[in-house]
C-alpha cells in the first residue's frame, strides 16, 4: 500500500480515532459501535473477573472430594498484558496456591484406635481425593496434634524395617490446589481445568455479546 503524500491528498478519510468521529454520519455509525464494543468489553471482562474464583472452585469440588473451607483464600485473580504494542494481549489468571492440602480434607475418617480384631489389625485411617475412589492408608489414623486434626502415620525406623510404635508422626497430605487445577500430572486436575475454561469461555462470549446489544442501542 502507498504511503499517503501530502501535497496531492485532496481528501482525507478517517476510518477511526477522533477525527472520524466528528465526521458526519461516521460518529453515529462507526464510532458508536467502536464505542459500544469498548464498553462492553470492559463490562464482559468486569464480569468474568467476578465469575473465575467461584467457576474454579465449583469445578475442583465437582472432581475431587474437597472441603468447601479447605479452598478459602487459595485462589487469586490477577490480570495483566502479555506482549507490547499492537501484539499486546489483555488477559486474566486465576493465581492458585501450591501448597498441599491435608488428606482429611478429602473426607479423611478412621474406625478408631487400632485394635485387634479376630487377629486382625484395624483398617488405617482412608480419604477419598478423586470422587468415587476412596483408599486406605495402611498404619493411617486421625489425631489432634498442636490443636490441628489431621490424618498421620507415624515415621519409619529403617534400622528395624518397621514404623516407630510410639514417637515421631508426619502428617498426610493431598493435592494442593494448583495440582488440582493446573491440568498438569494427572487427568481429574485436566478435567477441571477444561471445564473452568469452557465456563469462562461461554460466559465471556455470551456476555460480551449482551453487553454489546445493549450499548450499541444506548
Amino acid at each position: 500500500m502507498a504511503r499517503i503524500s501530502r501535497r496531492n491528498s485532496a481528501l482525507k478519510f478517517y476510518l477511526n480515532g477522533r477525527a472520524a468521529r466528528d465526521l458526519h454520519g461516521l460518529t453515529d455509525l462507526a464510532g458508536n459501535l467502536l464505542d459500544a464494543y469498548d464498553v462492553s468489553v470492559i463490562r464482559a471482562r468486569a464480569g468474568l473477573f467476578r465469575r473465575a474464583e467461584p467457576a474454579a472452585k465449583r469445578n475442583v469440588r465437582a472432581i475431587y472430594n474437597v472441603r468447601a473451607s479447605a479452598l478459602a483464600d487459595r485462589f487469586r485473580i490477577e490480570e495483566g498484558v502479555r506482549g507490547k504494542g499492537r501484539d499486546s494481549e489483555e488477559l486474566i489468571s486465576i493465581w492458585a496456591s501450591t501448597r498441599q492440602l491435608g488428606l482429611i480434607e478429602f473426607g479423611g475418617r478412621w474406625r478408631g484406635p487400632a485394635r485387634r480384631k479376630n487377629g486382625r489389625l484395624v483398617a488405617g485411617a482412608s480419604a477419598e481425593i478423586v470422587r468415587g475412589k476412596r483408599k486406605t492408608y495402611d498404619s493411617a489414623f486421625i489425631a489432634t496434634i498442636k490443636g490441628r486434626e489431621a490424618i498421620r502415620v507415624r515415621s519409619f525406623d529403617r534400622a528395624r524395617g518397621r514404623r516407630f510404635g510410639r514417637g515421631p508422626v508426619r502428617m498426610l497430605r493431598g493435592p494442593s490446589p494448583f495440582e488440582m487445577l493446573s491440568g498438569v500430572g494427572h487427568e481429574p486436575s485436566r478435567q477441571v481445568r477444561d471445564a473452568t475454561l469452557s465456563d469462562l469461555t461461554t460466559y465471556y462470549f455470551l456476555e460480551l455479546k449482551r453487553q454489546f446489544r445493549l450499548n450499541r442501542g444506548a
